[in-house]
């Protein structure tokens, strides 16, 4: 599924961040043969390291991360002028053309902001981003001592592929966003 989304956060944050954390959780043989599959993965990548889809992420002039740096940008400017209270839940599509570059003018119909953290920020204010800072925490504590309390098996290996899958999520969303409209789909 992560295949057919063509999303390269999620195939070069999300896959490796989540794979990691499983074997960093599962202990330092797992984390010493993930890193080993990781680095082989990367070798594999090395012969489409040139193509136009891998090299358009070094281009801040233009494409799609010129773009998303002019969107950061753009969200930041919403911040400084509500840091407290935020533009509100779904203005963001409202509120971006006034806040908007010039230079980014392809894009001028986004309805967040491409961050986990902004997109937190911009729609609730300082407020919301200390309360999903606080449920993260909330859930990876619980987690953790459940996984720590749990004898091998099922139910523990659940436990871990809920950690690793919002571990993944959160390296994902600080450069774009999951939505649940449609099941998870990447942007």
């Amino acid at each position: 599924c992560l295949f057919l989304t063509f999303s390269r956060g999620g195939w070069l944050l999300s896959l490796p961040v989540g794979c990691l954390t499983v074997a960093l959780l599962r202990g330092r043989r797992a984390t010493l043969a993930m890193l080993g599959v990781l680095l082989l993965c990367l070798a594999l990548l090395l012969p489409v390291a040139g193509t136009q889809r891998l090299t358009s992420l070094l281009n801040l002039e233009q494409g799609t991360t010129f773009r998303r740096v002019e969107l950061w940008k753009a969200a930041w400017k919403m911040i400084q002028d509500h840091p407290i209270t935020g533009i509100g839940l779904d203005n963001f599509l409202y509120r971006y053309p006034d806040y908007m570059s010039p230079a980014a003018w392809e894009e001028p119909n986004l309805s967040h902001p491409h961050n986990i953290v902004l997109d937190f920020w911009t729609r609730l204010g300082i407020g919301g981003l200390f309360v999903a800072a606080g449920l993260m925490l909330a859930f990876f504590r619980a987690a953790l001592t459940l996984y720590r309390g749990l004898p091998e098996g099922d139910e523990r290996a659940i436990i871990l592929g809920w950690v690793a899958s919002v571990v993944a999520m959160l390296a994902h969303g600080m450069v774009d966003r999951l939505r649940a409209d449609c099941g998870l789909q990447a942007e």
